[in-house]
């Protein structure tokens, strides 16, 4: 099963919903595009879902690392949502759990990137 992604605005935040497997690093300059675009167009507020994600290397770490700072350089945030045991196992593994905001539900994240700043 190859990687796709799709996005959507909802809530004015951006979600990048990833499926299928990321092990190669197809498909990463077209994604990096598709953040860009989103960036250019003045979002700050992204939401990767990794619900359909089924597996991922270094490659799609890498991919999600750079997608990370592509957003944080603009000014933008970023919470993962729904991600798999195994993609989990994985964020611990590499202690990448520590780096991104990891939510367990698309609606908690979309609360948290529309809280009001304390």
């Amino acid at each position: 099963m190859s990687f796709s992604i799709n996005s959507e605005i909802q809530s004015s935040i951006c979600i990048l919903s990833f499926s299928g497997t990321i092990l190669t690093k197809d498909k990463v300059d077209e994604t990096l595009e598709m953040v860009d675009h989103e960036l250019a167009e003045g979002q700050r507020k992204f939401i990767i879902d990794l619900k359909a994600l089924k597996q991922i290397n270094s490659s799609g770490l890498n991919l999600i690392l750079r997608i990370f700072t592509h957003i944080r350089n603009k000014g933008g945030e970023l919470i993962l949502v729904q991600a798999n045991k195994t993609v989990s196992e994985l964020f611990k593994i590499s202690k990448l759990n520590t780096v991104f905001n990891i939510s367990a539900d698309k609606q908690t994240a979309i609360n948290q990137l529309n809280a009001p700043e304390a």
